[in-house]
């Protein structure tokens, strides 16, 4: 892999402020995605679908930003 994901302070704030099982749900996401290339599953309900979306365009959003300097 050549590029490097950022996952800014505001993303993880995000994050820790969730309930435990929505937490779990979008963590995992992210982190399936970002880190292994897997699709996202359709059993997120759309509250989780939601937070993960705006999380993962953050996510991508810092990276490029780093990847590009």
């Amino acid at each position: 892999m050549n590029n490097t994901i950022v996952i800014t302070p505001n993303v993880i704030n995000t994050l820790r402020s969730l309930p435990y099982d929505r937490r779990l749900s979008v963590a995992s996401a992210l982190a399936g995605e970002m880190l292994l290339g897997a699709g996202v599953s359709d059993d997120m309900d759309a509250e989780d679908a939601m937070v993960y979306s705006i999380l993962r365009f953050y996510v991508r959003q810092a990276s490029e930003r780093y990847n590009k300097a």
